[in-house]
């Protein structure tokens, strides 16, 4: 808990779908405090802003119309539109503007990661989520046909067309797209007026400005090993933090499959239990957390210095490594 004019707020937690805000300001103001359920997650709004409760809300259900909007377009399950119809068919004419921004800035992102983070690692995704359903546990054979699709040189995204150039390729922007929906969300609170605001996407978390008191949002980094703890708290201004992680979502009891699939081997990386990333916007820390996952740690280290973003990596060996920057960001 940390203490803010004498007043208990609850710290939420980065890589927890479990944070809360507790309501009182230290001047005795209320907050706007609004949940919504979408993109299979809780998304919790608190807004300290010195404005009343319906213009806040007012703001807030226009960033939810916008998740809503983004999440129809940008999702790879059915019932999507524009990704969902370019892994059916291939090819999309006419993308949507958003979704050759995610696409056009996923691959600019993987030539920066050596192709460490990748978009095109649907195949494997589609073989675990097949046995999850009932299906065997996927063979060595499958495993290395769905790593032949595997290439996010492949994909190519325009004004006119989006398309995948192998039979079979498939796309899931989920390591990207939620920060990229998390930002836009940010970004109409913004034009609404909201200058003091921390959005929580299922524990991608972005802040506004600062508190209404001038101090910076506390979150915690959650341990992954005993979830019930954190290894620290951040303090953040203006700033989004994202996390990945083996211990949330994952296809075997183990946790040696989980949601991070490395592109070079068709399996999930056993290197670290999580990697955390705060910069300047979600869609800068919510692709290289992935990244992070799939290098070894120490060489990971290396390549986040390479980025304008501060990160933490817990390893599996119990080791937690931190950029320059990030032991300035926490307590």
């Amino acid at each position: 808990m940390a203490l803010a004019g004498g007043v208990a707020l609850a710290v939420p937690l980065v890589g927890s779908r479990l944070a809360s805000l507790a309501s009182a300001l230290p001047d005795g103001r209320a907050p706007f405090l609004k949940s919504v359920n979408a993109m299979g997650t809780t998304i919790s709004f608190r807004v300290e802003d010195d404005i009343d409760q319906s213009s806040a809300d007012g703001a807030v259900t226009s960033a939810v119309n916008e998740i809503n909007r983004l999440e129809r377009l940008l999702t790879r399950f059915p019932g999507g539109t524009d990704v969902c119809q370019l892994n059916l068919s291939g090819v999309l004419e006419s993308p949507s503007p958003d979704v050759v921004a995610v696409i056009q800035k996923a691959t600019a992102f993987s030539d920066g990661t050596q192709g460490s983070f990748d978009i095109t690692v649907k195949p494997v995704l589609d073989l675990l989520q097949d046995y999850l359903n009932g299906q065997p546990f996927p063979t060595d054979a499958q495993f290395e046909s769905a790593r032949a699709l595997i290439g996010y040189e492949w994909v190519s995204a325009s004004a006119n067309d989006a398309s995948l150039s192998k039979t079979g390729m498939g796309v899931t922007l989920d390591g990207i797209a939620e920060g990229y929906i998390l930002d836009r969300s940010v970004t109409v609170l913004r034009s609404l007026g909201i200058r003091s605001a921390l959005v929580n996407l299922g524990g991608t978390i972005a802040t506004i400005g600062s508190r209404a008191n001038g101090d910076p949002w506390q979150v915690g980094i959650m341990d992954p090993v005993d979830t019930t703890r954190t290894i620290g708290t951040l303090q953040l201004r203006d700033q989004a933090v994202a996390t990945s992680g083996d211990y949330e979502n994952y296809f075997t009891p183990d946790r040696s499959y989980y949601h991070v699939i490395d592109p070079f081997t068709a399996r999930s990386p056993l290197f670290s239990h999580s990697a955390t990333v705060v910069a300047d916007t979600a869609m800068e820390a919510d692709p290289l957390g992935v990244a992070l996952m799939v290098e070894e740690p120490a060489q990971g280290m290396k390549l986040a210095d390479a980025f304008p973003s501060q990160c933490l990596v817990y390893t599996r060996g119990g080791d937690i490594l931190t950029t320059s920057g990030m032991k300035g960001l926490m307590t």
